[in-house]
């Protein structure tokens, strides 16, 4: 939202300006279908808190829309500047819960597709900056953190994977095999006969002739 109020007061591309109003359309999505699956809200509770959201978001859209536009026209240049980078702080910021869980479970949980996209996207966007009548330095912040944030999180990514504890809480092939190659047990499995019913050892009957230890089921003679 900030960053989307920032980009109409200082008209930028178009393109860049619907970017984050549709990433805000995406996460009021996100948080009504939280409510509604999560915790079974009615549907007319659901179209309520929608229509609260939206209120709420157009109204301080505008009046940071206006202060930025204001700031802009009378050459207050520390104003325009903090209002274009609190978004970058704000960002950057919300990537750091991410990196808590990642080095608290030695893993990052992001596809390779998803980090990606998002690289590429704030990549792009620094280069639309460019085209434009004037290189906005300040706008290109937020891309430029995301970016850099994105990377350290493909690069830990990585270090987890050659470490090997990537996607060891999710079942990850890689962890998966290392914990199940050294010292995991092994279930003995029961055989029957007509007069016996015994537990095999796979590994004792591999080495041995001895193939049960039974308990014995005989009739007395």
């Amino acid at each position: 939202m900030l960053y989307g109020a920032y980009a109409v007061a200082d008209d930028l591309y178009f393109g860049l300006i619907i970017q984050p109003q549709i990433f805000a359309l995406f996460t009021l999505v996100n948080i009504l279908q939280v409510y509604w699956y999560g915790y079974k809200w009615r549907p007319a509770t659901v179209a309520g808190a929608c229509a609260l959201l939206c209120v709420s978001y157009a109204g301080l859209h505008v009046g940071i829309w206006k202060a930025d536009e204001h700031a802009i026209k009378q050459h207050q240049d520390g104003l325009a500047t903090f209002l274009g980078v609190l978004p970058a702080v704000f960002i950057a910021a919300g990537f750091f819960p991410e990196f808590y869980v990642c080095v608290k479970d030695q893993s990052v949980e992001m596809s390779n597709l998803f980090l990606t996209l998002d690289i590429l996207g704030g990549v792009f966007s620094t280069i639309s900056l460019a085209f434009d009548h004037t290189f906005d330095y300040v706008a290109s912040i937020t891309y430029l953190v995301v970016v850099l944030l994105d990377i350290v999180l493909a690069l830990m990514k990585l270090f987890f994977y050659v470490k090997g504890t990537q996607g060891a809480h999710h079942g990850d092939y890689h962890s998966t095999r290392t914990n199940s190659a050294v010292g995991s047990p092994r279930s003995p499995k029961i055989s029957h006969s007509d007069d016996h019913i015994g537990l095999v050892d796979p590994e004792i009957a591999a080495d041995s002739s001895l193939q049960y230890t039974s308990c014995a089921k005989s009739s007395p003679p």
